[in-house]
């Protein structure tokens, strides 16, 4: 077997971080909208300036909640990114996040969230949106450490505030990940909606330190075998070794398709099956399975988070963070 045939097979959904959330929180199942969203209008000067509310669908309650934006971004950047990250990393994540959510708000002719009941904005479910902690009940659940953590995300929240990511004067599609293991995904090869000149596969130095970077996953032949036949009509025996071959890579060095005995199955499907971290690894011919040697966590596309952070602890600031990631972007304020 080719080692070329190496980078890549298997893979699934897994979300973004350790924690709760997942890029993301979000990739797996993303579609990007058929119009563009018009440019974000501006904030009403004055008086009659109130904080901007987004109707939020928490899953846990299973009801529909409205809540101000930026105390909103505040339960974002709790469960998609370690409050220990570097200050400049949460505060390109609040941007990103923000950006993420304005581009559904129905104000903004976005269209919410369509897997929510009602006229939802966004949900907090992370395979779908972005995940979503209440702040307080956070904070109070991880003991003394929880305040400290709770006042720096606030800060990073409130010194990005009214800031969005935009690509000639409109939002981007701000999606992102945990770790793209040294080269992040260019969309148009995981979804369908055209390519998209700020979401193209770019080579990461900074994501070296996170702990989904490498990793080592053995999967017996059985198991193997009983994952396709499960739901995949894949002639694989139990016990034995099946003909791998790379079909299709994508730009980032993904799998985008798999001949496993001929058949070819997408690389997305096949990280769903047997829920591996990333669909960017090679693989081992092993007596006892198939042993991977997986790079990164998430879909791949857009901000990688531990790169922001190890892009932060090298001295990059947020700006510069999100330019990276998303080629060709700037931080611009909500409106001309």
């Amino acid at each position: 077997m080719t080692r070329k045939a190496v980078l890549l097979i298997l893979a699934i959904a897994v979300v973004v971080l350790l924690l709760p959330a997942a890029a993301v929180s979000l990739g797996g199942r993303f579609t990007f909208p058929t119009q563009a969203v018009t440019t974000v209008p501006p904030v009403r000067e004055g008086e009659d300036k109130q904080p901007l509310q987004i109707r939020l669908y928490r899953n846990d309650q299973k009801k529909i909640v409205p809540i101000d934006l930026e105390e909103y971004l505040l339960g974002v950047l709790l469960a998609e990114m370690p409050s220990s990250f570097e200050k400049e990393a949460l505060k390109a994540q609040a941007v990103i996040s923000r950006t993420y959510t304005l581009r559904r708000h129905r104000l903004y002719g976005g269209k919410g969230c369509e897997q929510a009941p009602g006229k939802a904005d966004i949900c907090s479910d992370s395979t779908h949106c972005q995940a979503w902690l209440d702040p307080e009940s956070a904070a109070a659940g991880w003991g003394a450490e929880g305040e400290a953590f709770l006042e720096r995300v606030k800060e990073a929240v409130a010194e990005t505030a009214g800031e969005v990511a935009s690509y000639r004067g409109e939002p981007i599609e701000a999606v992102y990940h945990s770790t793209c293991g040294g080269r992040t995904e260019a969309s148009y090869a995981l979804w369908d909606g055209g390519e998209l000149p700020y979401l193209q596969s770019v080579s990461c130095p900074y994501c070296k330190h996170s702990p989904h970077y490498r990793k080592n996953i053995m999967i017996p032949y059985a198991d193997l075998a009983k994952a396709f036949s499960q739901d995949l009509p894949l002639p694989v025996a139990s016990g034995e070794a099946p003909p791998l071959k790379v079909a299709a890579e994508t730009p980032g060095g993904r799998v985008a398709a798999l001949s496993i005995n001929g058949a070819t199955v997408e690389g997305k499907e096949l990280r769903r099956l047997l829920d591996l971290p990333s669909t960017a690894l090679t693989w081992e011919i092993k007596d006892e399975g198939l042993l991977l040697h997986t790079r990164g966590r998430g879909h791949g596309v857009g901000l990688c988070q531990y790169g922001a952070d190890g892009a932060a602890r090298e001295g990059k600031n947020y700006r510069q963070i999100i330019a990276f990631y998303y080629p060709g972007c700037k931080v611009t304020g909500i409106g001309p």
